[in-house]
């Protein structure tokens, strides 16, 4: 026994009919002494968070277990991945069990989940879920899988798809597999990879020669293009990552480091294993200027989250980040990325500090100390409130300190400032096309996004939306404000009618940011090259006259930002054209 159910509880998840399918396979427990868990509730109440803030349980088992990842969809319900089949250490997995998506919504507004669904419990090593483009994304390792759901039912169309294989899963690393789905603000499928589960990735019946390899950092697919690339290689377990108001990526790792600008072409750091280009000069440290743990000793040792480690952050492990972009916590903390601290049972906060052609991190207090010591805190994100989720996975060990698996646990946590206001989602996916647009400028990022994925699903099927585009370019125009121009560009780009006259101009913008995604965007379709000498795939020219005004801006440019992404446009050019380039 380790948690109760409340009989009200019981009464919902029967009468949702939501109970584990008849075959699906029974649970086992291997943790040996799950009698030191709180409950949802007093784990909730025993949080240590500033004045003003509070935490409640969203969700905790039985309705949902295991919670490994999460989405959001158009009607503001929250995805889980719930994942069974991670097991101990001799057996890394157990093929015998399945995983689970289920859908948790929040009908009356009260901060915690009333209604329950499975949308799919026939897949296996689950790692993470997204939803675009009339469907459902899962990446089960070694394979990203679609499920198609083209009339939103919640009840798949078909068989899952198998979109890319070439991911791994070794036998004596099994918690740096693949993970991480997440749209980019240019409408690329985002995810992560540990470099101890090297892959090489290509859609399925690719030969080797000619899939990407794959060694630890960040991978993007485009969904329409079907093309896949590493965009950086190095680190050891990334299992976070986010984009700030500018569309700078950053990601979390662990070990030998926390945090990372990702830039495109990147070769970070890595503790145990070889860059997969031998020829490269210098690999690049994390951009913190600050380390979580007492890294004078072993790293193994931050496990104890005592004395020096304690004060730097609690330790070694990350897992999940969050910019925060919503509009309920205070104004002090947009823009910053917050993190779980997996051994230090807390929340890290940095702040991204614009500075030479990045960005640095710098620490900020922690927030959100767990007194619970089966808090495993896994991801966390804002909702349509502002309000943010943290999935915990709620178990004694895991990351080197298993000591069995406790399937039958887990919980959502909500913490928020005050008392939030509800928020008014209806249904994106029917929403005009114009009040799409409209969302591009609302205060809460989360509308945002949702607006984009909506916008580019309709325009990848066929529609034209061409009051959309007269909004948005209109906005792109227009608006005196930067963030809410980016959003523009990057919704056009999704839609896929942000042309090159548009890009071109966009060169010459007073913002560094909007001139810098206009160089990115403009070399999109060039293949991003981090790992040969040689060009993988099909070569693709550059924009006529583009490389002339890339070599101008080196020249002339003033931005740091900018002359950093030229230097990674580098390698998406043909490699006669890259001295061009190289030497300004």
């Amino acid at each position: 026994m380790k948690r109760s159910l409340s009989f009200a509880t019981l009464l919902v998840v029967i009468a949702a009919g939501t109970a584990i399918a008849d075959d699906f396979p029974a649970l086992r427990n291997t943790e040996p002494d799950p009698g030191s868990a709180m409950t949802a509730s007093q784990s909730a109440a025993s949080f240590r968070v500033p004045p003003g803030f509070r935490v409640n349980v969203f969700a905790s088992e039985p309705e949902v277990q295991n919670p490994i990842a999460m989405a959001w969809d158009a009607r503001g319900r929250i995805w889980i991945a719930e994942n069974y089949t991670y097991a101990e250490r001799t057996q890394r997995f157990d093929l015998g069990l399945r995983d689970r998506v289920i859908i948790l919504e929040d009908t009356d507004g009260d901060g915690r989940s009333d209604q329950r669904k499975v949308f799919t419990d026939n897949v296996q090593m689950l790692t993470s879920v997204e939803l675009g483009q009339g469907g459902v994304w899962l990446l089960c390792p070694p394979q990203l899988l679609f499920i198609p759901d083209r009339n939103g039912d919640d009840v798949p169309d078909a068989a899952a798809e198998v979109v890319l294989d070439g991911f791994t899963v070794p036998a004596e690393n099994y918690h740096n597999f693949a993970n991480g789905l997440r749209w980019g603000p240019d409408g690329w499928l985002y995810g992560r990879c540990g470099a101890s589960s090297p892959g090489r990735l290509g859609t399925p019946g690719t030969a080797d020669p000619e899939r990407i390899p794959m060694n630890g950092g960040l991978w993007r697919y485009h969904p329409t293009q079907k093309r896949v690339e590493a965009l950086t290689h190095g680190t050891t377990n990334p299992w976070g990552h986010d984009w700030n108001e500018f569309g700078e990526a950053f990601f979390v790792n662990t070990v030998n480091g926390h945090l990372w600008h990702a830039v495109a072409g990147s070769h970070f750091v890595r503790p145990h294993t070889i860059d997969p280009n031998p020829r490269t000069y210098a690999l690049i440290d994390q951009h913190a200027d600050h380390w979580h743990w007492d890294h004078s000793k072993d790293w193994s040792d931050s496990r104890k989250v005592t004395g020096e480690h304690d004060r730097r952050g609690g330790g070694h492990a990350h897992s999940g980040a969050m910019i925060y972009l919503g509009d309920q916590w205070p104004e002090a903390d947009r823009g910053k990325l917050f993190t779980l601290n997996f051994h230090g049972r807390r929340v890290n906060v940095e702040r991204l500090d614009r500075s030479g052609s990045g960005y640095v991190g710098r620490h900020e207090p922690d927030r959100l100390f767990a007194a619970d010591t089966w808090f495993r805190g896994i991801d966390l994100g804002y909702g349509p409130d502002g309000g943010v989720f943290v999935l915990d996975w709620s178990d004694t060990g895991e990351c080197h300190d298993s000591t069995g698996v406790h399937r039958t646990s887990g919980r959502i946590y909500k913490i928020t400032r005050g008392e939030p206001k509800r928020a008014v989602v209806g249904d994106l996916a029917k929403s005009d096309e114009r009040s799409l647009a409209d969302l591009h400028r609302h205060s809460n990022e989360w509308f945002v996004r949702m607006a984009r994925r909506q916008l580019a699903d309709r325009s990848m099927s066929g529609d034209r939306l061409d009051q959309a585009r007269e909004a948005l370019r209109t906005m792109l125009v227009d608006d005196p404000d930067p963030v809410r121009k980016l959003r523009a560009l990057w919704s056009l780009y999704a839609m896929g009618v942000a042309d090159e006259e548009l890009l071109r101009k966009l060169l010459g913008h007073e913002h560094e940011a909007i001139r810098a995604w206009a160089i990115r965007l403009l070399t999109d379709r060039m293949p991003l090259d981090t790992v040969t000498s040689q060009r993988i795939g099909p070569a693709v020219a550059v924009p006529e006259g583009g490389l002339v005004e890339f070599v101008r801006m080196a020249k002339e440019d003033r931005s740091g930002l900018v002359r950093l992404v030229l230097a990674s446009t580098l390698q998406r050019l043909p490699i006669a054209q890259r001295a061009e380039l190289a030497a300004p």
